[in-house]
């Protein structure tokens, strides 16, 4: 880098629900699996994501040894089967389902804009597998990839957050994390990361006087508000 080059902000992207439509894919993928009405179909993935949720956070209090995403997502099918509330067919129609969601669709415009001028990086709950089918299939493109599994607990615990300090380029101040999830910003924040919220469906809004660093409508009034930062 020239010395006189001006410093390229590191931005840490969520995923899961912040680049693409998690909850709705899977609806969809749970419809074309199953045949189910709409209500039928929103149940289920809510229990699906559920037991998920579920499982990292033992996992993270060290009450059950670490299994990566794919292996929580394929937990959660063989559950909704053994109760009844799919046939013992459909856990594989779903197989790699999660690998297979949809972006929301300002991701990959406002993704390379943002990768112009910013190192661009993604860290998510995702295993190592799901990230990489996943942005194969949709095009999204990064300057880097960091999965929970590389710290072996699942975000909000620190030791994600230090995963990403410890590896993505970072100079002059921290990196950024962006995410649709308060929850996740504000572990983030407490690991020393700065933040910036963009809302989305499904996502976990700030409380009602919560600021993080940037407040972002979506991806392309991120990149205008980082101009500015």
């Amino acid at each position: 880098m020239s010395q006189n080059a001006p410093e390229r902000t590191t931005l840490v992207f969520d995923v899961l629900g912040t680049l693409v439509d998690q909850t709705g894919s899977l609806e969809r993928e749970v419809e074309a699996a199953t045949g189910f009405d709409a209500s039928s179909v929103s149940d289920l993935v809510r229990r699906w994501l559920e037991y998920v949720t579920s499982q990292e956070q033992a996992i993270t209090a060290g009450q059950r040894a670490f299994a990566p995403s794919e292996v929580l997502d394929a937990e959660a099918l063989a559950n909704l089967s053994v109760i009844g509330l799919v046939s013992p067919d459909v856990p594989a129609r779903l197989d790699g389902a999660s690998e297979r969601l949809s972006l929301w669709d300002d991701t990959l415009d406002g993704m390379s804009a943002l990768a112009t001028e910013n190192a661009v990086f993604g860290l998510s709950n995702a295993s190592r597998r799901v990230l990489t089918d996943l942005s194969a299939g949709t095009g999204m493109r990064w300057h880097g990839l960091l999965s929970a599994e590389d710290a072996r607990v699942y975000k909000p615990d620190p030791a994600v957050y230090r995963l990403a300090l410890a590896d993505v380029p970072t100079r002059v101040a921290p990196p950024i994390m962006v995410a649709a999830h308060a929850w996740d910003l504000r572990a983030a924040k407490a690991a020393g990361m700065r933040t910036a919220y963009v809302p989305r469906p499904n996502g976990d809004p700030p409380l009602p006087r919560e600021r993080f660093d940037i407040h972002a409508v979506d991806l392309e009034d991120l990149a205008v508000q980082l101009r500015r930062y």
